[in-house]
């Protein structure tokens, strides 16, 4: 059990390492989802349309469109460099090069999410520090869907000639549980609800992460052999 958690935290700090050498990944992820931010700003009325409605669709639109560069980009480096053929070489297991690799992954879409939040305050003039607990927690769990289900999917699209475009096709379809409860609970949290009002939404969410963490677990070793 310690070398699996050893095998997890080596590939996360790998990722780490290598992202505060290039800076690639963050600086694309944060300045995509502040374009989109300001795209839907300057494309909406404020004084007409209430920022409390509109603003927690595009603030989920940010976080996904965003956390999907940083998908494309989990694989492809391993897969280019054959990093991944030395990885199925070692004797780890391959769901803690699967745990390695998600967590990675959601990491540093936290990190950008912790950025983008302070802009959509300034940007919607929504105060979220009232707010702040619940809405972590809503963001926490949503993060951890999009997360398991991106990575696999990711690890599954790196084998194709087009995985620029496939990863997407794949991944929102199968997101939507998750975007739809996500921009609910948050909207309902601007709202002033709390959250024992939304058992239906994070339970619908909680399971979804569960379920494609088992998928996960039961095909990433079909999956990174081929």
């Amino acid at each position: 059990m310690d070398q699996y958690f050893k095998t997890v935290y080596a590939i996360v700090w790998k990722d780490f390492v290598t992202e505060l050498k290039t800076r690639e990944l963050f600086s694309s992820m944060f300045i995509f989802a502040t374009l989109v931010i300001l795209i839907f700003i300057f494309s909406i009325n404020l004084s007409v349309v209430d920022a409390r409605e509109v603003g927690p669709g595009i603030l989920w639109a940010a976080f996904i469109f965003s956390g999907t560069l940083g998908l494309n980009r989990s694989f492809m480096l391993e897969k280019e460099n054959d990093c991944l053929q030395g990885l199925m070489l070692t004797p780890a297991d391959r769901t803690a090069i699967f745990f390695g690799k998600m967590l990675s992954n959601f990491v540093f879409l936290t990190i950008m999410e912790i950025f983008i939040l302070p802009l959509f305050m300034v940007f919607f003039n929504i105060d979220l520090l009232p707010h702040l607990g619940p809405l972590l927690l809503v963001v926490f769990l949503g993060t951890v869907g999009f997360c398991v289900l991106g990575t696999l999917l990711s690890s599954l699209s790196a084998h194709l000639k087009n995985r620029e475009v496939m990863l997407p096709l794949l991944l929102y379809p199968l997101l939507v549980p998750v975007v739809i409860g996500s921009v609910r609970m948050t909207g309902q949290i601007l709202a002033g609800k709390e959250l024992g009002d939304m058992s239906q939404w994070i339970g619908l969410i909680l399971c979804f992460d569960i379920i494609f963490t088992g998928a996960a677990i039961m095909t990433i070793d079909h999956i990174l052999e081929e």
